[in-house]
């Protein structure tokens, strides 16, 4: 029993580290953009200085928010482009390919599809209209960076970029390991919780706990990782586009819009749900 403790003990911490030098090399690669693009500043074409770079009072330049985004989400693509390897590992290993395993098929896809968009767009108008966001200086501080970019760039990186290498290493890697070291529901909500906190503000962090208990569902129902990044694709991309779209309706759109979404998602969750239930039960 010591010996299945310690085994486990030294197992968690292995994730951990991977976990901290992944965001630590994230970091580095940021970094090391943002000062490449600073420094060559004045040997770009005008074009791209001017949608990289503006002026600042002293001569010198600062990042638009389309070059702060963009380095941002390279750097995502860098970094689940060197993990990309030990998930697919664990994927193959610990979320094997059953025949109990839901098939890409129509009626699976498309409720996905519906309660991934119906999920977000909800949270994002209760975050919006509900005053939460005026309650979390650190969520509004990172909201203004996330949207201070074009919608182009904002639609690649929040779409494609940052989904990639997060489910490379929070589903791929950390839900994969934690899952053959405690019991399943235990590492989904050790795994929703770190996915929580990772976003580093608490209005975020609700949304990416949900979202995330959604992703692995989906995850687990296919056993294809493929499909994780395929539902936190559209998670991110509905919330970007509704974040944008918002301004153009009034309160009580917005509110209805919210009730619409939450319906459409229970709706598709319940599907989800109580179709495979009864697939299984016609199985046996």
């Amino acid at each position: 029993m010591t010996e299945t403790r310690s085994g486990n003990t030294k197992a968690v911490w292995r994730l951990v580290l991977f976990f901290i030098f992944y965001l630590l090399f994230r970091l580095i690669v940021e970094v090391m953009m943002q000062l490449t693009a600073l420094s060559l500043g004045p040997a770009l074409p005008d074009a791209v200085r001017d949608f990289l770079l503006i002026g600042d009072s002293e001569g010198g330049y600062q990042m638009t928010g389309d070059c702060s985004v963009l380095v941002s989400g390279i750097a995502f693509l860098i970094s689940g482009l060197m993990i990309r390897g030990k998930a697919f590992e664990y994927d193959k290993k610990f979320s094997p390919v059953t025949e109990d395993k839901r098939k890409l098929t129509l009626d699976f896809v498309g409720p996905t599809v519906l309660a991934s968009i119906g999920l977000s767009i909800a949270l994002n108008v209760l975050i919006l209209k509900s005053g939460m966001a005026q309650l979390s200086a650190e969520y509004q501080e990172t909201a203004a960076i996330q949207y201070s970019c074009s919608f182009p760039v904002g639609f690649l990186v929040y779409g494609f970029l940052s989904p990639f290498s997060e489910e490379l290493m929070f589903r791929g890697i950390l839900y994969n390991g934690l899952k053959r070291l405690f019991p399943l529901k235990s590492a989904v909500i050790l795994t929703a919780a770190l996915f929580a906190l990772y976003h580093g503000n608490g209005i975020q962090g609700l949304f990416a706990f949900l979202l995330s208990i959604f992703i692995i569902y989906s995850y687990e129902t296919t056993g294809c990782l493929w499909v994780a990044l395929g539902v936190h694709s559209v998670c991110n991309l509905s919330s970007f586009i509704m974040t944008y779209v918002s301004g153009g309706f009034s309160g009580n759109t917005m509110w209805i819009i919210c009730l619409i979404s939450l319906g459409v998602s229970a709706l598709s969750i319940y599907w989800l749900y109580f179709h495979k239930t009864d697939e299984r039960k016609e199985t046996k």
